[in-house]
Order: structure tokens, then C-alpha cells, then sequence
């Protein structure tokens, strides 16, 4: 018989009888790995369902179909289950809601018995052969350690997505050692005449795994006998991994940058349907503000012609002294500012309408701050008014800019209770005009600045406010075809700021 036949006799028996051993111990191995992977998985799954349920005493008081609903949508997002039932402690019976995965897919039953509830974790493998399967038991505990619910799960052994990479592991184990035997049989059978050019091809394979293979050369490759004929094929896939690596992160790169586009779309499509949620519900009860305040508006008209009537007889009295008919001319001034007020309410229900005209920016702060600080407020708060001269008269609403300019003021001074400074500053960036009201009281917390602007929503104490001032004042800013900005850092006081179209006036030749 030949050298090469002896050899290939050898390795031939070396490696029958190394593999036979390989396959036995990784058949035992790989049996054991895949019971205890199944279970160490199915009991992550039900930790994982019962952090994603969020089983609260709450929600398990709620009505079962919809817990069942929640969990069978939890559930549905992982596979090889088998069964997954959760058991509610209830007086008497207790309930129980049962999913199990068939042929058809998910059946969920109801039913009512009294369960035995475990006080920790419990698995076990239950069944035979091919019906073999992983029972898990997860107790839900109340904050004094008593089961209120217990989840039990039931996973197929044949189901485990961690055979795979069980079986890869043991194999590559078992390659490890064949390899080893096959390096030896080689160096007392061969020694120089295949160590050195295997040795080379292994420290190139090794650089491979080790690190990028771009610069890795397979040695050999020149050979005419078989090691040269290894060495090519070796290096013929190495190319393929190559190409396939660049290919696999070319799509990885692609599917992340689209995951990460579609995220950012769904937050924003997040964002404005609670955005347009919060506004509808603003919006209804600002219509049912509008019909209640065109009943009142309308209940208050007499009485209003009643007091200007009055008024006005008054003013015209002989014996009235001219300072009071000074002070009866204010009062007739504001009862008709308040009685347009009233007819706008009345004319238009449905929306406030705005009737531009020239007005003169410095009087109409003026007016607003003298309409709106008590001696009380001037005598805590220092006032500062930042008109310039040269912004002149702009065209607007004055009765619907003095509301918002009001409103705004008196905000101020009820967040500065022990002093402070009152800032009214007004501004022109080209037909856009900005009419700010800063305090230096302690600001808004980034909580409440998202509901400033609902109605009834206000964060004086009880009595002082009703919620509604900032509500109209930005219906208000709508009808002036324009927005309120907000502006503020806890402990340093809020700003205000009005934002409208307004033209400045010029008087035409």
C-alpha cells in the first residue's frame, strides 16, 4: 500500500472516529442547551410581558376583555408560545384569561376557578418527545409581596430560536478540538512538508476573523498541488465575504436611515394629532363660552343703558362739580367701550371680527395700564413703559389689542404679589408689530405652559382667576390675524408677547 494511501487510511479513521465523538457529546450537549436556553427564554418573555403590561392594580380592576385584548396584542410579538394565560386574584372565583396558539391562530377563552398562586418564579418541562414544553409561572406582587395575578406561559422545545446559535456554539467547539487533533496528526505524520504552508494559511484566516480583510493576502495561492488548489478557494471566499460584508452594510446602513426617518415621522404625526386633540377640545369649549356669553352680554345690555343714562343726567346736573363730571365722563367712556363690546358679541356669535383703525400706540399702553393697575399694584410694582416715539399711530383694533394688552398686565401683577418690575415694550419689524408685557415674578413651569391656554385651566389660587383670560386673548390674536408668544424661566419671570399685522398710519395728502 502507498505512503498516500496510509495517510489517507489514518486521517481518514482519525476523522471518522473525531467526528463520531463530536456529533455524540454535541447531541447530549445541544440537548441539554436547548432545554435550558427555551426556558431561560420563555421566563425573559414573561418578565418582559409583565414590565410591557404593566400590570397595575388598576389596570388588572379594569374589564377583562380589555385586558385580554392588551395582551394578546403583547404577546403576538413573540414566537414558539405555546399558551399564555394570566390569572387574576378576585373575590370568589378568581379569573382567568387563556390565549392559546393554534392552526387558525389565537384563541382566547374566559373562565372562573380558584387558581393556586405562586409566591415566586416556577418552571418546569413537562410532556414527552415532540409535545415537550416549557411551563412558566410569574407571579405579579402587590407592594407587600401577595400575589394579585400570575402569568403562565407554555413554550414548545422545538420552537426555541436559540437552537441555532446553541448548535453553532457546540460546533464550533468541536471543530476546535477535531482541528487540534488534525494539526497533530499532521505534524507527526508530515511535519515540515504541510506544517509551515498550513500554518501560514491559518495566521491569514486568523487575521480575518481577527479584524478587517481588506488587507489580508491568503498565502499559497501559487501552488500547483492541492494546498495551492485550498489556498485559491480559501481566497476566492474570502472575495465573496468581502463582497458581502460591503453588501450587508450597505443595507444595514439604508434600512437604519430609514427606520430613523419613518421614527421621526411618526413623533412629529404624534405631536399634531395631540396638538390638534388639545385644540379641538379648546375650541368646544370656547363655543360654548360664546353662547353663554352672548346670553350674558345680551342680559347686561339694559342695565348698561341704564347706567349711562344715568351717567349723563348726572353730568348734566348744575350742582355736579367738575372734577366728578371728569370722573362720570370716564365712567360713560368705559360703559361704551363696554356696551361695543356687547353689540360685537351680539352682531357676530360665531367669531370676534376685528375693525382696524388709527390709533396711537404710546396712548393705547397708556390707556391699558391705567385701566388695569390699582394704586395697590403701583405702589408694589415699578412700572416701565418702552414705546418709542417714532412708532406714531398704527392701524389696528384698539378694543381687541387694549383686551389682550389688559390681560396680559394684570397677569403681571398678580405673579409679582411682593414687588417687582413691570415692563411694557412695544415693537415694529416692518408692517409686523410686537406688544410684550414682561414681570420678573416666578415664572412658568415647562408643565403648565403647554395648558396655559385651555380654558378654565389656571394657575392662581381658587377665586382669583377663572381660567378664561388667556383662552380669549388668543382667540383674540386669531381675529387680529396674528399669535401670542411665550416666553419664560422658572424664578425669572414671563413674557407676553402679542404678534400682529399692523401698518403704521400715514395721513394721505
Amino acid at each position: 500500500m502507498s505512503l498516500r494511501l496510509q495517510i489517507t487510511a489514518v486521517f481518514g479513521a482519525i476523522l471518522l472516529v473525531t467526528m463520531g465523538v463530536a456529533a455524540y457529546l454535541g447531541e447530549s450537549i445541544a440537548a441539554r442547551a436547548v432545554e435550558e436556553g427555551i426556558r431561560d427564554r420563555t421566563v425573559a418573555v414573561a418578565r418582559s410581558l409583565v414590565t410591557e403590561l404593566d400590570l397595575s392594580r388598576e389596570f388588572l380592576e379594569s374589564d377583562r376583555a380589555r385586558i385580554a385584548d392588551r395582551l394578546g396584542a403583547a404577546v403576538t410579538r413573540h414566537r414558539g408560545l405555546r399558551q399564555v394565560q394570566l390569572a387574576i386574584r378576585r373575590p370568589g372565583k378568581d379569573d382567568i384569561i387563556r390565549i392559546q396558539f393554534g392552526t387558525q391562530g389565537p384563541e382566547t377563552a374566559f373562565e372562573q376557578l380558584d387558581y393556586p398562586f405562586p409566591e415566586r418564579l416556577q418552571t418546569r418541562i413537562a410532556g414527552v418527545e415532540d409535545q415537550r414544553l416549557v411551563e412558566v409561572s410569574q407571579p405579579v406582587l402587590d407592594p407587600f409581596g401577595h400575589p394579585v395575578a400570575a402569568l403562565q406561559l407554555e413554550a414548545w422545545v422545538a420552537d426555541a430560536e436559540q437552537i441555532a446559535s446553541r448548535e453553532r456554539t457546540v460546533f464550533l467547539w468541536v471543530t476546535a478540538g477535531s482541528t487540534l487533533v488534525l494539526v497533530l496528526a499532521f505534524t507527526l505524520l508530515l511535519g515540515r512538508m504541510l506544517a509551515r504552508p498550513l500554518s501560514a494559511l491559518a495566521d491569514a484566516m486568523a487575521a480575518v476573523e481577527s479584524g478587517p480583510s481588506e488587507a489580508v493576502r491568503i498565502p499559497g495561492t501559487e501552488r500547483h498541488d492541492e494546498i495551492g488548489v485550498v489556498a485559491r478557494g480559501l481566497d476566492a471566499m474570502l472575495q465573496r465575504v468581502r463582497g458581502f460584508s460591503q453588501e450587508l452594510q450597505e443595507r444595514v446602513d439604508a434600512a437604519t436611515a430609514d427606520l430613523a426617518g419613518k421614527n421621526r415621522a411618526l413623533a412629529d404625526l404624534n405631536d399634531l394629532l395631540v396638538e390638534a386633540r388639545h385644540d379641538l377640545t379648546a375650541k368646544e369649549q370656547l363655543a360654548a363660552l360664546g353662547q353663554l356669553s352672548g346670553t350674558i352680554a345680551h342680559e347686561l345690555g339694559n342695565p348698561l343703558n341704564a347706567i349711562s343714562g344715568h351717567v349723563q343726567l348726572l353730568a348734566r346736573a348744575p350742582e355736579c362739580p367738575p372734577a366728578m363730571r371728569d370722573e362720570l365722563a370716564v365712567i360713560e367712556r368705559e360703559v361704551k367701550r363696554m356696551t361695543a363690546i356687547i353689540r360685537r358679541f351680539l352682531d357676530s356669535a360665531r367669531a370676534l371680527r376685528a375693525n382696524p383703525e388709527p390709533v396711537e400706540l404710546t396712548a393705547l399702553v397708556d390707556e391699558a395700564l391705567s385701566l388695569t393697575l390699582s394704586a395697590d399694584a403701583r405702589a408694589r410694582v415699578s412700572v416701565r413703559r418702552d414705546v418709542p416715539p417714532e412708532l406714531g399711530r398704527a392701524t389696528l383694533d384698539p378694543g381687541l389689542v387694549r383686551h389682550v394688552l389688559t390681560n396680559f398686565i394684570a397677569n403681571a401683577v398678580d405673579a409679582m404679589a411682593h414687588g417687582g418690575q413691570l415692563t411694557v415694550r412695544v415693537r415694529r419689524s416692518g408692517e409686523q408689530l410686537s406688544l410684550a408685557v414682561s414681570d420678573t415674578g416666578p415664572g412658568i413651569a415647562p408643565e403648565e405652559r403647554k395648558r396655559i391656554f385651555e380654558p378654565f385651566y389656571s394657575t392662581k389660587p381658587k377665586g382669583k382667576g377663572t381660567g378664561l383670560g388667556l383662552a380669549i386673548c388668543r382667540e383674540i390674536a386669531s381675529a387680529l390675524r396674528g399669535h401670542i408668544e411665550v416666553d419664560s424661566v422658572p424664578g425669572q419671570g414671563a413674557t407676553f408677547t402679542l404678534l400682529i399685522p399692523a401698518p403704521a398710519w400715514r395721513a394721505s395728502a
